[in-house]
């Protein structure tokens, strides 16, 4: 059967300091259980407004698949694995496997005098595997969502951006004028809406808002903007 429940932007978890405004689908700053409080295999999925010349410093992650998606501004990531940073910017994907181990920073790209945040979606999900080789690719999909009208796979089977987590996908879509949308069902969908205004199934959906599904074959999104969607064939065990 076929479950809908919907979490208002305002009752996302927040975490907010001088440089950073996380607003969280599930707890993730501090000491938190990520699997236990996981959707499918999505442990984390915050939406971060960072200030000019911002971000977070080197740091360290391990056996989790980290997906980006730049909204606003830009990123400049770096990672012990490469000698130089990359630059990612509006409609551009990121992919981190960490496997065995790998640390990378990301910071706003625009200096403290450029007045310009930059506005970032991250997610996590467990690796199948543990102690892989870290790897990282990015990707812009900027021609590829134009005019498209339709759900573009950003990350997963078939994707530019495979992940190392089996039985899930990554989706965008932007459309115009109350456009229709469909996506291909799962037996767990976490629609978030980045921007805009959007209907799905009788739920009526603002920016910040989530749409969390359970057994769906399909779901049709209408509406103006921009949402983001996880397709998740299993929970984590």
């Amino acid at each position: 059967m076929t479950t809908f429940a919907v979490v208002r932007s305002a009752s996302r978890d927040h975490w907010r300091d001088s440089a950073v405004l996380s607003r969280q689908s599930f707890p993730a700053t501090g000491s938190f259980d990520l699997k236990a409080s996981a959707f499918g295999l999505l442990m984390v999925h915050n939406d971060d407004i960072v200030s000019p010349g911002e971000g977070f410093d080197m740091h360290f992650h391990k056996d989790v698949e980290i997906v980006s998606w730049i909204v606003d501004g830009s990123i400049r990531h770096r990672d012990s694995g490469s000698d130089s940073p990359t630059v990612l910017v509006n409609g551009m994907a990121q992919h981190i496997s960490a496997g065995s181990g790998v640390r990378h920073s990301e910071v706003n790209d625009n200096g403290y005098t450029s007045r310009q945040n930059a506005r970032i979606v991250q997610s996590w999900l467990p690796a199948d595997r543990a102690g892989t080789p870290p790897s990282h690719k990015a990707y812009d999909f900027t021609d590829t969502l134009a005019g498209s009208g339709a759900f573009i796979q950003v990350a997963g089977p078939d994707s530019p951006l495979p992940l190392g987590t089996s039985g899930a996908s990554m989706w965008v879509a932007h459309l115009d004028d109350g456009g229709v949308a469909t996506l291909l069902g799962g037996a767990y969908i976490h629609l978030y809406v980045i921007a805009g205004t959007f209907s799905a199934h009788g739920h009526d959906l603002n920016e910040g808002d989530v749409l969390r599904v359970t057994d769906s074959d399909e779901l049709t999104v209408q509406g103006t903007g921009e949402v983001l969607a996880w397709v998740m064939e299993r929970a984590i065990k």
